[in-house]
Protein backbone atom coordinates (compact mmCIF):
# COMPACT_ATOMS: atom_id res chain seq x y z
CA UNK A 1 0.00 0.00 0.00
CA UNK A 2 2.83 2.40 0.85
CA UNK A 3 4.56 1.59 -2.42
CA UNK A 4 1.46 2.51 -4.44
CA UNK A 5 1.09 5.79 -2.55
CA UNK A 6 4.76 6.59 -3.05
CA UNK A 7 4.50 5.87 -6.80
CA UNK A 8 1.44 8.15 -7.05
CA UNK A 9 3.28 10.97 -5.27
CA UNK A 10 6.34 10.56 -7.51
CA UNK A 11 4.09 10.50 -10.59
CA UNK A 12 2.34 13.70 -9.48
CA UNK A 13 5.69 15.42 -8.88
CA UNK A 14 6.99 14.38 -12.30
CA UNK A 15 3.78 15.59 -13.98
CA UNK A 16 3.99 18.91 -12.13
CA UNK A 17 7.63 19.38 -13.09
CA UNK A 18 6.79 18.61 -16.72
CA UNK A 19 4.03 21.26 -16.74
CA UNK A 20 6.32 23.87 -15.20
CA UNK A 21 9.10 23.14 -17.69
CA UNK A 22 6.86 23.20 -20.76
CA UNK A 23 5.23 26.49 -19.72
CA UNK A 24 8.39 28.24 -18.54
CA UNK A 25 8.93 30.05 -21.85
CA UNK A 26 5.23 30.63 -22.62
CA UNK A 27 4.14 34.27 -22.95
CA UNK A 28 0.43 33.58 -23.37
CA UNK A 29 -2.08 30.90 -24.31
CA UNK A 30 -5.45 31.66 -25.90
CA UNK A 31 -8.12 29.01 -26.36
CA UNK A 32 -10.76 29.28 -29.10
CA UNK A 33 -14.16 27.62 -28.76
CA UNK A 34 -17.19 28.27 -30.96
CA UNK A 35 -15.72 31.47 -32.38
CA UNK A 36 -14.92 32.93 -28.92
CA UNK A 37 -11.46 33.59 -27.48
CA UNK A 38 -10.40 33.11 -23.88
CA UNK A 39 -6.98 33.93 -22.42
CA UNK A 40 -5.90 30.89 -20.43
CA UNK A 41 -2.42 32.00 -19.38
CA UNK A 42 -0.34 35.16 -19.71
CA UNK A 43 -1.21 38.56 -21.15
CA UNK A 44 -2.00 39.45 -24.75
CA UNK A 45 -1.04 42.94 -26.01
CA UNK A 46 -4.12 45.01 -27.01
CA UNK A 47 -3.19 45.30 -30.71
CA UNK A 48 -2.61 41.55 -31.02
CA UNK A 49 -5.81 40.78 -29.07
CA UNK A 50 -7.88 42.89 -31.51
CA UNK A 51 -6.26 41.15 -34.49
CA UNK A 52 -6.86 37.77 -32.90
CA UNK A 53 -10.55 38.53 -32.33
CA UNK A 54 -10.89 39.77 -35.91
CA UNK A 55 -9.27 36.67 -37.40
CA UNK A 56 -11.30 34.26 -35.27
CA UNK A 57 -14.58 36.05 -36.01
CA UNK A 58 -14.00 36.41 -39.76
CA UNK A 59 -12.71 32.86 -40.23
CA UNK A 60 -15.39 31.38 -37.95
CA UNK A 61 -12.85 29.17 -36.19
CA UNK A 62 -14.66 26.55 -34.12
CA UNK A 63 -11.80 25.22 -31.98
CA UNK A 64 -8.11 25.96 -31.63
CA UNK A 65 -5.25 27.13 -29.48
CA UNK A 66 -2.82 29.99 -29.99
CA UNK A 67 0.33 30.22 -27.86
CA UNK A 68 3.25 32.62 -27.92
CA UNK A 69 6.56 31.29 -26.61
CA UNK A 70 9.98 32.86 -26.16
CA UNK A 71 12.48 31.38 -28.55
CA UNK A 72 15.95 32.79 -29.14
CA UNK A 73 15.12 36.27 -27.84
CA UNK A 74 11.95 36.59 -29.91
CA UNK A 75 8.32 35.59 -29.63
CA UNK A 76 7.22 32.60 -31.71
CA UNK A 77 3.63 31.57 -32.45
CA UNK A 78 2.50 27.99 -31.88
CA UNK A 79 -1.01 27.08 -33.01
CA UNK A 80 -3.34 24.11 -33.13
CA UNK A 81 -6.53 23.98 -35.20
CA UNK A 82 -5.72 27.15 -37.17
CA UNK A 83 -5.53 27.35 -40.97
CA UNK A 84 -1.94 28.02 -42.21
CA UNK A 85 -2.98 31.25 -43.98
CA UNK A 86 -4.59 32.60 -40.81
CA UNK A 87 -1.60 31.43 -38.80
CA UNK A 88 0.69 33.53 -41.01
CA UNK A 89 -1.53 36.58 -40.51
CA UNK A 90 -1.28 36.10 -36.75
CA UNK A 91 2.50 35.62 -36.99
CA UNK A 92 2.76 38.95 -38.77
CA UNK A 93 0.77 40.62 -36.00
CA UNK A 94 2.92 38.93 -33.36
CA UNK A 95 6.09 40.15 -35.07
CA UNK A 96 4.85 43.73 -35.15
CA UNK A 97 3.93 43.57 -31.44
CA UNK A 98 7.44 42.55 -30.34
CA UNK A 99 8.64 40.57 -27.33
CA UNK A 100 8.79 43.53 -24.93
CA UNK A 101 5.10 44.25 -25.57
CA UNK A 102 4.28 40.62 -24.79
CA UNK A 103 5.89 40.88 -21.38
CA UNK A 104 4.11 44.16 -20.61
CA UNK A 105 0.76 43.24 -22.16
CA UNK A 106 -2.42 43.78 -20.20
CA UNK A 107 -5.19 41.25 -19.67
CA UNK A 108 -7.90 43.93 -19.28
CA UNK A 109 -8.72 43.91 -22.99
CA UNK A 110 -8.75 40.13 -23.09
CA UNK A 111 -11.45 39.33 -20.60
CA UNK A 112 -10.86 41.45 -17.48
CA UNK A 113 -10.90 39.50 -14.24
CA UNK A 114 -9.94 35.86 -14.51
CA UNK A 115 -11.71 32.81 -13.14
CA UNK A 116 -9.97 30.06 -11.17
CA UNK A 117 -9.49 27.95 -14.34
CA UNK A 118 -7.57 30.78 -15.99
CA UNK A 119 -5.51 31.43 -12.87
CA UNK A 120 -4.57 27.75 -12.70
CA UNK A 121 -4.01 27.56 -16.48
CA UNK A 122 -6.58 24.77 -16.96
CA UNK A 123 -8.39 25.24 -20.26
CA UNK A 124 -11.35 22.93 -19.60
CA UNK A 125 -12.03 24.51 -16.20
CA UNK A 126 -11.66 28.05 -17.56
CA UNK A 127 -14.27 27.41 -20.28
CA UNK A 128 -16.57 25.60 -17.85
CA UNK A 129 -16.54 28.54 -15.44
CA UNK A 130 -16.91 31.09 -18.25
CA UNK A 131 -20.20 29.56 -19.40
CA UNK A 132 -21.83 30.04 -15.99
Amino acid sequence: MHLVLMLLVIGALVAGAYLVMTRANELFCVSIRDGRCLVIRGNVPPKLWRELLTVVTQAKIRRGTIRAVKSGGAARLVTAGIDPGLEQRLRNSLGSAGLSTMKLGSSKQSGGSRNIGQLLGLTWLAWFLTRR
